[in-house]
């Protein structure tokens, strides 16, 4: 049994781990601070009373994120992912997979501010992108989660 970082193993399926810190920080920040803004400056300005729930609903939106589970199930080539509780597992086989793709933002000072690591899958000539994990300030932890999938996909060691 391999030790990986960024996934756990489970017979032949390994279970992409959750960012439980990075999306409940973010998902945290936002519904607080829109309630925050809701039931102080809301309750005078009707602007930031909207300001406000359009926050605290992307806060709610992605602490629904922690509900996801992306699982790479070798015994039948499949990816299998599930965006939230509310809704039902897809599966994408793994013979459609193009590439990973890791992209950053970066400001003006060269900064990078957000990371993405995503699977690239070409299905009946459509390009679809499946969006793995997030990272701030930098990339290498998705260049290490993309290496671990590429091992666990017998793809490159």
């Amino acid at each position: 049994m391999n030790n990986y970082k960024y996934f756990e193993q489970e017979g032949n399926k390994y279970h992409l781990k959750t960012q439980f810190v990075f999306i409940g920080f973010i998902g945290g920040l936002f519904l607080l601070g829109g309630l925050a803004l809701i039931f102080t400056k809301g309750m005078t300005d009707k602007a930031n009373m909207w300001i406000g729930i359009g926050m605290a609903v992307l806060g709610a939106l992605s602490l629904l994120r922690l509900t996801a589970k992306t699982t790479i199930d070798m015994q039948s080539n499949q990816i299998l992912m599930k965006k939230n509780f509310f809704s039902s597992e897809v599966a994408y086989s793994l013979d459609n997979f193009e590439t990973f793709l890791v992209s950053r933002t970066v400001s003006l000072f060269g900064l990078t501010m957000n990371g993405a690591g995503s699977m690239v899958l070409n299905i009946n000539g459509k390009e679809k992108i499946l969006l793995l994990n997030h990272s701030v300030f930098t990339i290498k932890p998705l260049n290490n989660m993309v290496n671990e999938a590429l091992h666990i996909m017998k793809i490159e060691d």
